[in-house]
């Protein structure tokens, strides 16, 4: 037996939801209100120890096993769930080779010189005589001593061998500290402290781990006025915001992550009790970084210094989408990667320009309630892109309407909720004055509708758990063998006003994590998808892995109908789906009705409409795809 599969059949669920969630049994089931979201009306979130899964049928619409639960409760990746799992059943994963032993002992012991170097710089601040200008400067930024402690702050003595001697009479050799990149060393051999004179500020994992500093002058004259640790084999800065450490509990319950420019704004905005913010460190704002808020939050509000705020490149610091772009080239402004990114991710990203001249922490330091009220009323990134795009040029040139039509349009047709696209085409159409008819979105990757299309939902006889098997595995086969597809499918479902494709389509649990990589895979752009597919998978999912790769080297070419087929067959995997969670659902609803709890029946009776709604959505859908192959024959 799996590993996986053996701590599922010892771990109950029930137990661990209940830790969080205060759970009533239904029948069968347990339900309680979801701790994914906001909901006090409707106990729409269902535990079934009998499978060992839940699912929530309202607004987050999410589900799985319990690896899955933890995922998403703690802001783990899978192993973390798997190896908090594995000590909780009493069981032994599979060992490490030695070789993959030997680096992690090699990471630990410089993890290890790393926590020591920042105490070091720590004590250096609070007591060395030497830092008396650094404790006045962050004095006079108004940081108190006990925020210093918090945040580890610490000072880099004005010597060029300081932290070397340190290190080596520690028994670190100059190469661990190069590697580190602590030490620089010159063409000629010699080496040197790469920090000298500076207030040292420690980046760190989510977990604490210091991994990199951030170094600021002393004084004034020097200059850059900010420096950080060089890319290292543990420190890749473009995957890391400062102070998530401190941040991520106060994310996780705002629900929401401010995005500053400055390190000494998220000091000043924790120790004013702001304790959800957190700095990309002056760079421009990566996909990897994006991914790490979603871990604890929904939503990401980016606070925009006014200096830049407004002008069109500053759009180039808000682009994570990369994938159209050539991978030595610095990423620009792509309106269509942008908000697909933002759907990847299913991030509400929102954008506030703060009042002139004033950076975060003086706007806290003066009036708080405003930064309050600042972040709270952040605009959507599509609004402030329309702002953008329009602000300050001749709108009552065609050519000049014409070209802002091109750019914004491509935007507002990739947000995913039908409402919202219909509000921004109005708002568009009336701030370029034009009929809103000539708005139009495009269809792309859609096929016409055919009238003479055989296959309809009802028709679709998939009755027994062997073909739902295979029909998971059909859909992530494909898109294995060509994750490109994935948005030809979550543009189709956006077009019925469904839900894109996830991972709580699929019921077996290591394709659920599967399709997670493959989904991460064509929105990174650091390897070939293929390649990151491989590489991101873990040992206890190889296996299935490598099974899927085989079915689709049996697919030889790949034309048209065969991609249309695959986008038939995702459509066909959500409809079973609908079917399955309509029949939890009635259930549900017979219980609560046996029960005389008519309030809970009514509850349960809306979504039942709603998901009878999207059925018929997925009937319209299938209608656009004739002639499909037959699965069996695959």
């Amino acid at each position: 037996m799996k590993a996986t599969e053996e701590i599922k059949s010892r771990i109950d669920i029930v137990e661990v939801v209940s830790e969080t969630v205060k759970l009533r049994r239904t029948g069968n089931s347990h339900t309680g209100f979801c701790p994914f979201h906001d909901n006090k009306n409707t106990p729409a979130f269902v535990v079934w120890p009998d499978t060992g899964s839940w699912k929530c049928f309202g607004a987050c619409n999410d589900g799985g096993d319990v690896f899955s639960f933890l995922m998403k409760r703690e802001g783990w990746e899978f192993m973390e769930a798997l190896q908090y799992l594995a000590l909780r059943a009493g069981i032994e994963l599979e060992k490490s080779s030695p070789r993959q032993e030997n680096e992690k002992k090699e990471q630990q012991r410089l993890y290890g010189l790393l926590n020591d170097i920042t105490g070091y710089y720590h004590t250096n601040l609070i007591e060395s005589d030497n830092a008396k200008a650094a404790r006045t400067l962050l004095l006079q930024r108004g940081l108190s001593q006990e925020i210093w402690v918090k945040f580890e702050i610490g000072y880099a003595n004005d010597s060029w061998n300081d932290i070397r001697s340190y290190c080596l009479e520690r028994g670190y050799s100059d190469e661990d500290l190069i590697t580190i990149g602590l030490l620089v060393k010159k063409d000629t051999g010699k080496v040197y402290d790469r920090f000298r004179d500076r207030i040292m500020l420690p980046i760190c994992l989510p977990k604490g781990q210091t991994i990199g500093f951030g170094a600021r002058v002393v004084n004034s004259t020097d200059q850059p006025k900010f420096i950080n640790s060089p890319q290292t084999k543990y420190f890749d800065k473009g995957s890391l915001l400062y102070g998530i450490d401190k941040a991520y509990m106060g994310i996780r319950e705002n629900r929401t992550a401010v995005l500053v420019e400055g390190y000494m704004d998220v000091i000043a905005a924790h120790q004013a009790g702001f304790t959800n913010v957190v700095s990309a460190m002056g760079t421009a704002l990566t996909e990897k970084q994006l991914r790490l808020v979603k871990r604890y939050a929904p939503r990401v509000v980016l606070a925009l210094d006014p200096d830049v705020a407004g002008d069109r490149a500053t759009l180039r610091s808000l682009s994570v989408a990369r994938q159209n772009l050539d991978r030595e080239s610095n990423p620009v402004f792509d309106p269509r990667g942008l908000l697909r990114d933002e759907g990847h991710l299913e991030l509400d990203i929102r954008v506030v320009t703060l009042p002139n001249e004033m950076d975060p922490d003086e706007l806290i330091e003066l009036d708080s309630d405003s930064w309050s009220e600042l972040v709270d009323g952040a605009q959507p990134i599509v609004d402030y892109v329309i702002d953008v795009f329009t602000t300050g040029r001749n709108l009552s040139d065609s050519k000049v309407k014409a070209e802002i039509i091109d750019d914004v349009v491509p935007i507002i047709s990739d947000v995913s909720h039908p409402t919202e696209r219909a509000d921004y085409k109005q708002k568009l159409a009336r701030i370029l004055k034009v009929d809103e008819r000539v708005i139009q979105f495009n269809k792309i990757g859609l096929y016409k509708p055919n009238s003479s299309n055989k296959d309809s939902l009802h028709n679709d006889n998939v009755t027994n758990n062997n073909m739902y098997d295979e029909l998971e595995q059909y859909v992530l086969a494909s898109l294995i063998k060509m994750p490109q597809v994935l948005s030809k499918i979550d543009r189709a479902f956006r077009e019925v006003d469904a839900d894109i494709l996830s991972a709580r389509d699929f019921d077996v649990p290591d394709y659920q994590r599967i399709f997670e990589i493959v989904k991460k895979s064509v929105s990174q752009a650091d390897v070939e998808p293929e390649i990151y597919i491989k590489n991101q998978t873990c040992l206890e999912m190889k296996e299935q892995l490598q099974r899927l790769y085989d079915i689709g080297q049996e697919w030889i070419f790949l034309d048209e109908r065969r991609i249309k087929d695959f986008v038939h067959a995702a459509i066909r995997l959500r409809a079973r789906n609908l079917r399955i969670w309509l029949t939890d659902l009635q259930h549900l609803e017979s219980v609560a009705k046996d029960q005389k709890d008519l309030h809970q029946a009514k509850n349960y009776q809306g979504i039942i409409i709603k998901y009878t709604q999207s059925m018929r959505g997925l009937q319209k859908l299938l209608r656009n795809y004739s002639d499909p192959l037959i699965l069996s024959e695959q």
